[in-house]
């Protein structure tokens, strides 16, 4: 038999969807999320920010409370739907966007079955058109949370139209995966200032990634391009490859010398440059969980090199909770009490 353009560029999705539908507890989404994770962590890698970068998440979230989410890259749902079940609970909306229809229509089967279309907006099309929608609903200063998990060499840009369109609340947190695998080199000098996180790829712990956290700020730089800077268009140019590489195979099958000395050259470039880490999620195995939390790191203190253990290796879908609280992005008081999100 022949096989499908679909089944060719969407087999994993589509195993995702099949299996959400066939073991998940319809309106429950928290089994919607343990079949997700499940897949990405015991048979095939997905691009999904779970485990150690959803705890940065549900931080982040805890501290803002936003209203509305704009969300860069929908994929199949799974950070959208997290990012509702919280948001949920002070009437918040969460609008995500997507150029791919199939993963637009899977994500949006994920949304219902997890019982959470009230809340999820899943606007297809390029994110140039996408935001102009969103503007034209909500209005402007309407956005107070974004997340983007598109392309990392074009962070900057989408950011600088969201400015430029007037869209971001004041006080918006932007919170950026992958910036450093596959790279966002122009975001990352952009709000060098701002918290930078160390920490592990969602079943791949080996692979080593980055978040930034970054809050608007209406100073002289808002609205238009960094300045340039030559060492990071090679980056740019480095990045969008590998990008390309692990979007036809997984990030987890460029573990090795390829992506570690790319990723050692991106650091090195950026600690010329004064830019290191300020943070890193830590992974202990409790009780049969993956349990996640956020470490501020001292002056001149460097994350912890990885040991050779995968949580992936001793636990299931599920199974992954992160640490809320005891830790401040920007000066903030700390909290007296840390829960499990």
């Amino acid at each position: 038999t022949c096989q499908s353009r679909y089944e060719d560029f969407h087999y994993k999705e589509a195993s995702v969807l099949e299996t959400v539908v066939r073991d998940a507890v319809a309106r429950d989404v928290n089994s919607v999320h343990a079949c997700i994770e499940n897949v990405g962590l015991k048979e095939v890698w997905l691009k999904i920010a779970g485990g150690e970068k959803a705890c940065v998440i549900d931080n982040v979230i805890a501290k803002q409370r936003p209203k509305l989410i704009l969300e860069f890259g929908t994929y199949v749902g799974y950070t959208s739907t997290r990012m509702a079940l919280q948001v949920d609970t002070w009437n918040g909306k969460v609008v995500t966007m997507e150029m791919d229809p199939v993963n637009a229509t899977i994500a949006r089967n994920h949304i219902e079955m997890a019982g959470l279309s009230h809340v999820v907006t899943v606007q297809l099309g390029h994110s140039d058109d996408a935001v102009q929608v969103v503007l034209e609903k909500y209005g402007e200063r309407s956005v107070d949370m974004v997340f983007m998990d598109q392309r990392g060499t074009a962070f900057h840009d989408d950011l600088r139209t969201l400015e430029g369109i007037n869209i971001l609340a004041d006080d918006a947190v932007v919170i950026a995966d992958n910036v450093l695998k596959p790279g966002a080199p122009y975001h990352v000098w952009r709000i060098s200032t701002l918290p930078l996180i160390d920490l592990r790829e969602f079943g791949s712990a080996p692979v080593e990634d980055w978040m930034t956290v970054s809050w608007v700020s209406r100073g002289n730089s808002y609205g238009k391009l960094p300045v340039d800077v030559r060492e990071l268009n090679e980056l740019a140019r480095e990045s969008d490859r590998f990008r390309l590489k692990a979007m036809a195979a997984s990030m987890k099958d460029l573990v090795g010398d390829p992506l570690d000395e790319f990723a050692k050259k991106f650091t090195e470039e950026f600690v010329k440059l004064g830019i290191r880490t300020s943070m890193y999620v830590r992974t202990d195995i409790i009780d049969g969980c993956a349990v996640s939390k956020l470490v501020q790191l001292g002056p001149g203190e460097t994350p912890p090199s990885w040991g050779g253990e995968d949580p992936r290796d001793e636990i299931q879908g599920g199974q992954w909770k992160g640490v809320v609280g005891g830790v401040h992005f920007r000066g903030e008081r700390l909290q007296n009490a840390e829960r499990l999100g």
